[in-house]
């Protein structure tokens, strides 16, 4: 399992992505946000998915380069259509739009359409806090079905992550919550199958509804042929509550953006939409920060439950995980090496050393 600086494979996904048609300013936008998505540890959205992005834009469904545009607008919404670009693309114009109309209006909402897959959604979040505003947004896959309804046993809903962000006790600490409202992601499936490990329990079911954790009975490439599916959030005892924000967040993106939902869409695309808000229309900056401060304060408090030693908030993780990972490389696992490598290998760019 090699480890690779961040700078090093920042550079070489770039040059991927510049291969596939991409001007080298999206490619790099691109590159940042996979590598980003690695260096806080959510390797299920980052450079994992390169292979699969390739594969697309050589297929003709994404259109590297492409500029977004706006189908319909009032002063604090917009509805943008991403023109099939990688989404990382579209939903990066769409956040900056949302950020422009709520220093305007206090508010800005827009949805997105015509997006390939946006990755992790926090990033956008972490793009309105620094703007300093609080951040709501969401994400779906039209027409794709990964997730199973709270007492179902078949695929019926995406992901359908929620994001909410806001400014923190310092500007480098916002919270940002991005959470999909499955149990787990389907890119954390994915790595688990690279790595050959097994999943934790009470994440996922066989085709046949019964909880199993072995990665592959989730694609019907185990010993199931049938295809298995992820559980809301929640589980076996709160699963309602993980199954209502996923069917709320399915349509928040999809129905809004006119992308489409699970029951049909364009497979591979995402519907998006990112509001901005502006908090100093309800209270001054230095309150907001005031308070949030001697909030996460106060709930990091011990005592603590048995073999706990800290409470972390929403953003700590990422943030322990990005030091390390900055100081001692990003670890890819040798398949998702060799993905890369031949997506890099089918646009002309030469496998790196590490």
């Amino acid at each position: 399992m090699p480890l690779v600086p961040a700078a090093a494979l920042t550079d070489y996904i770039a040059r991927i992505f510049e291969g596939t048609g991409s001007p080298t300013e999206e490619a790099a936008r691109i590159a940042e946000h996979l590598v980003g998505a690695n260096l806080r540890g959510h390797d299920s959205h980052g450079v994992i998915r390169t292979a699969g992005y390739v594969t697309l834009a050589a297929a003709g469904t994404l259109k590297p380069g492409a500029a977004s545009s706006i189908v319909r607008e009032s002063a604090s919404t917009a509805l943008l259509d991403g023109g099939w670009n990688y989404g990382q693309i579209a939903a990066y114009d769409a956040t900056n739009l949302a950020i422009a109309k709520a220093r305007e209006t206090g508010i800005g909402w827009v949805s997105a359409c015509n997006s390939g897959h946006i990755g992790r959604v926090g990033a956008y979040g972490e793009q309105i806090v620094a703007a300093g505003m609080i951040a709501f947004g969401g994400v779906n896959s039209p027409g794709t079905r990964l997730t199973a309804a709270y007492g179902g046993a078949h695929r019926r809903l995406g992901t359908s992550p929620i994001m909410i962000a806001m400014p923190g006790p310092t500007p480098g600490e916002p919270f940002v919550l991005d959470m999909a409202t499955s149990v787990i992601a389907e890119g954390k499936v994915r790595v688990a199958v690279n790595r050959g490990t097994q999943l934790k329990p009470q994440l996922i079911i066989d085709g046949d509804g019964h909880p199993t954790t072995e990665p592959h009975d989730f694609y019907g490439t185990g010993a199931n042929p049938k295809q298995g599916a992820l559980l809301p959030v929640g589980g076996d005892t709160g699963g309602h509550k993980g199954f209502g924000l996923n069917v709320a967040m399915e349509a928040l993106s999809g129905i809004l953006s006119g992308a489409g939902t699970s029951v049909e869409g364009q497979r591979g695309s995402n519907g998006v939409f990112m509001m901005a808000l502006d908090p100093t229309r309800f209270v001054e900056a230095d309150v907001f920060v005031s308070m949030i401060t001697t909030l996460v304060g106060f709930v990091k408090e011990p005592p603590y439950a048995p073999g706990t030693s800290e409470i972390l908030v929403a953003g700590e993780p990422e943030r322990r995980t990005m030091a390390d990972r900055l100081a001692q490389g990003i670890p890819l696992d040798d398949e998702t090496w060799k993905q890369i490598a031949d997506a890099a290998a089918s646009v002309g760019v030469a496998a790196i050393e590490v």
